[in-house]
């Protein structure tokens, strides 16, 4: 796939935010940070609830998707990825009792969306959609739930911002809420969404498209915490 420094989506941008080289490692040098244990699970169980989405049926049909969809990448021995298997296997046998419990309106499961701003194109794939009384729509993210998620994360989220902007301008969607469902503990955290915020939310993409199209690389991020700190070059925790 060929770099495009005008296409920006919410994992570009958070990437930079983060730090300017591991921005760089993997969307320029196109190098890619190694699948993790719980990447790999989050990843499967996403591709999971979304197949089940698109073709919904029974909880033989969801562990189907979820065979389907497993990753074997990140996983140090054969056991670690069958306890891991087992443990995203769980997750969604009770999401499925809890969604039959509380039936939703999906209007939209894994749905791309993308909008022309400015000279930039901003893209992403939205996890859950679903109609809210009125015609309104809410947006869900699904979080596995290895970190807290609470109402402040909701109300400072990037990545539901952007996703927002993208239903409003490229699926003429009007968005009452957005928020996150939290897989491991079957907990919907959200808030009422507010249009008046998308005027900074675009002012931090001009901002750091602008940066990213400059190559801007005066800030290093935390070396500690990163996910390719044992092989960018500038990083500080390589051993």
């Amino acid at each position: 796939m060929i770099f495009d420094p005008l296409e920006l989506n919410y994992s570009k941008i958070r990437a930079y935010l983060d730090c300017p080289f591991l921005y760089r490692y993997i969307y320029v040098e196109r190098k890619f940070a190694p699948q993790t244990p719980f990447s790999s699970l989050g990843l499967s169980v996403h591709e999971a609830l979304g197949r089940y989405h698109a073709r919904p049926g029974d909880l033989g049909d969801l562990i189907a998707h979820y065979e389907d969809a497993w990753l074997h990448q990140g996983y140090s021995t054969p056991q670690e990825s069958m306890e891991f298997y087992k443990r995203g296997a769980l997750v969604l046998e009770k999401w499925w009792t809890h969604f039959q419990e509380h039936p939703a309106q999906v209007l939209y499961s894994e749905k791309s969306f993308a909008f022309p701003f400015e000279k930039w194109l901003i893209k992403g794939t939205i996890d859950r959609v679903d109609r809210q009384p009125g015609g309104t729509v809410e947006l869900l993210d699904y979080k596995m739930g290895f970190e807290d998620r609470n109402e402040w994360d909701v109300a400072g989220s990037l990545q539901l911002s952007i996703y927002a902007l993208g239903l409003a301008r490229a699926l003429k969607q009007k968005v009452s809420s957005t928020g996150y469902f939290i897989l491991s503990s079957l907990q919907k955290v959200s808030l009422p969404y507010d249009p008046s915020s998308e005027e900074a939310t675009l002012a931090l993409i001009r901002a750091t498209g602008e940066k990213m199209l400059a190559m801007d690389m005066s800030r290093k991020g935390a070396c500690a915490r990163c996910a390719i700190r044992k092989f960018c070059p500038e990083s500080e925790a390589r051993d």
